[in-house]
């Protein structure tokens, strides 16, 4: 059975870290328009910000998806 290379599982276990850490952005700016709507409402700029924190979060997962699949080759190999 081989091993994984220890330092590419290192480095892409860390990008993984690092681009679930920018998740908590679009999140919370989401959660903001929210809270913003339940105070006056919905009004038509809402649309846009919201398609556009989704539109983020979208572009976040992919990489974080990315991620997990190097990830799980790299052990799948082993």
């Amino acid at each position: 059975m081989k091993k994984p290379d220890t330092q590419e599982l290192q480095k892409h276990i860390g990008q993984l870290f690092s681009e679930s850490l920018k998740v908590s952005n679009p999140v919370q700016m989401l959660h903001l328009i929210r809270e913003k709507m339940n105070a006056r409402g919905y009004q038509g700029f809402d649309k846009e910000d919201i398609l556009q924190e989704l539109g983020q979060l979208q572009h976040i997962m992919g990489k974080v998806n990315s991620e997990m699949l190097r990830i799980h080759d790299l052990l799948k190999q082993s």
